[in-house]
């Protein structure tokens, strides 16, 4: 499984945040809410990320009255986000853990499935400026509103960031290629040599991934040699997106 999410709705939300302080969400008499936990495999591709934020958006889960009481039908967040009556939330929380295999008769906990901590940090940026996106864009469709400039930048930056997403330089070459939703067959040096429908990769695919597999090689070199000097500052610089006017 790519992507784990867990649902739950809930009238009044309170979370406790870093140990800290609460925040609360909704409460009010037709106030209705999403609470989605969410984790990556180390296979998840930013398709996968977008097909879960779609499907965590329509799902036709919430009601504005009580559960079976007849007042309202099941309506889905982005329905609900759309309408200026209603009064909808959701809330997103990463729980790395959902990627796990119970081992042992549950004596232990195996989490050989999850994703790097880097990567998935971008994954969870992308899947929550997914969402925000959606939601935005549902109600300037439903005003007939034109999509405001900052968003459209913003947009453009994480689509460009998602597109170009490198592997961690922590990641061993031979696993570079690992994921199976994109390929069916490597070679002894993790080199993929067929395509996730089984056919044989063209000229120019197996020229484009050589050229990223020895980029990678250089990174990972590098990374390795800091790493055995016990430094662990090595790390990759990128300007961050536009400005988010939410």
């Amino acid at each position: 499984m790519s992507v784990s999410v867990v649902i739950q709705r809930f009238r009044d939300c309170k979370l406790l945040v870093d140990e800290l302080a609460y925040v609360a969400v909704g409460g009010g008499d037709k106030s209705c809410g999403l609470l989605a936990y969410i984790s990556f495999s180390s296979s998840t591709t930013e398709s996968q990320v977008e097909q879960a934020a779609s499907m965590l958006l329509n799902l036709p889960v919430l009601t504005t009255g009580l559960w079976g009481d007849g007042s309202s039908s099941t309506r889905s967040i982005l329905a609900l986000a759309a309408e200026e009556s209603s009064s909808c939330a959701l809330v997103i929380v990463p729980q790395a853990n959902l990627i796990s295999k119970v081992k042992q008769g549950g004596k232990s906990i195996q989490y050989h499935g999850q994703i790097n901590k880097e990567k998935g940090q971008e994954l969870y940026a992308y899947f929550c400026e997914y969402l925000k996106g959606a939601l935005l864009e549902a109600q300037c469709l439903k005003n007939s509103e034109e999509l405001p400039d900052w968003y459209k930048k913003r947009r453009s930056f994480f689509v460009k960031q998602i597109s170009n997403m490198q592997a961690s330089p922590d990641t061993p070459p031979q696993q570079l290629f690992g994921d199976a939703s994109k390929y069916r067959a490597w070679d002894e040096q993790g080199f993929p040599i067929k395509d996730a429908e089984g056919g044989d990769l063209t000229k120019s695919q197996i020229k484009k991934l050589k050229k990223i597999y020895a980029a990678h090689c250089k990174r990972h070199t590098k990374w390795k040699e800091q790493h055995d000097k016990k430094d662990t500052s090595y790390t990759e610089q990128s300007s961050g997106p536009p400005p988010a006017q939410w």
